[in-house]
C-alpha cells in the first residue's frame, strides 16, 4: 500500500512537470496564432530587468548592453540594493524606474588601470558620454561635481527621482 502511495504521489509529480512544459507551450501557441490584434508586438517584447548589488564594470560594455536593452523595449527596475559608476547609465532609459531607498553611486570617468589618469579629452569625451545618459537635472549634478570625483559619491532612489528619474509604482 505504500508502495502504491508513493508511485501514485510520483506519477502526479511527472504530470504536474509535463503540464508545466506543455501549458506555456500551448499558451504561446495561442498566443502567436491570435496575431497582432489581441496583443501588441511590444508588449510581447517587452521584459523586466531588475537590478541589485551591481558595482558598474566598463563603460564601453555596458553602453553596449544599453543599446540592446533598448532597441527590445525592456524595461529596467532598481528596487533595492545599490547601483554603482556604469549601471547608473540605466537611468537614462525612457523604461527605467527606481524605489526611493536603493542606493546609486556616481564618479567620473577613470581607466581601468587605477592610478592612471585620463588625458583631458578623453576625460571630457567620457564625463559627457555618461551625462548624456541622465534626466536633464541629474545630468547637470553629474557634470558640475561627480564627475571630478575618483571616490564613489552615493544617492539615493528618492534624491534621484527628485531629479526627474522616474518612481518604481
Amino acid at each position: 500500500m505504500k508502495r502504491d502511495l508513493l508511485g501514485g504521489l510520483e506519477r502526479r509529480r511527472v504530470a504536474f512537470r509535463r503540464a508545466s512544459v506543455l501549458l506555456p507551450a500551448a499558451l504561446l501557441f495561442t498566443l502567436s496564432t491570435l496575431g497582432s490584434a489581441a496583443l501588441p508586438t511590444q508588449a510581447l517584447a517587452q521584459s523586466v530587468i531588475r537590478i541589485s548589488n551591481d558595482g558598474g564594470g566598463s563603460l564601453p560594455a555596458r553602453l553596449k548592453q544599453i543599446r540592446s536593452i533598448r532597441a527590445k523595449g525592456q524595461r529596467v527596475e532598481i528596487r533595492r540594493g545599490f547601483c554603482n559608476s556604469a549601471c547608473t547609465l540605466y537611468l537614462g532609459l525612457a523604461n527605467t524606474c527606481v524605489s526611493p531607498n536603493a542606493r546609486f553611486g556616481f564618479h567620473g570617468p577613470q581607466l581601468a588601470t587605477r592610478g592612471l589618469n585620463m588625458l583631458p579629452k578623453q576625460f571630457d569625451e567620457w564625463s559627457r558620454t555618461m551625462a548624456s545618459h541622465y534626466p536633464a537635472e541629474l545630468q547637470s549634478w553629474f557634470m558640475g561635481s561627480a564627475r571630478y570625483s575618483r571616490k564613489l559619491i552615493t544617492l539615493k532612489g528618492s534624491q534621484l527621482i527628485a531629479m526627474g528619474v522616474q518612481r518604481c509604482t
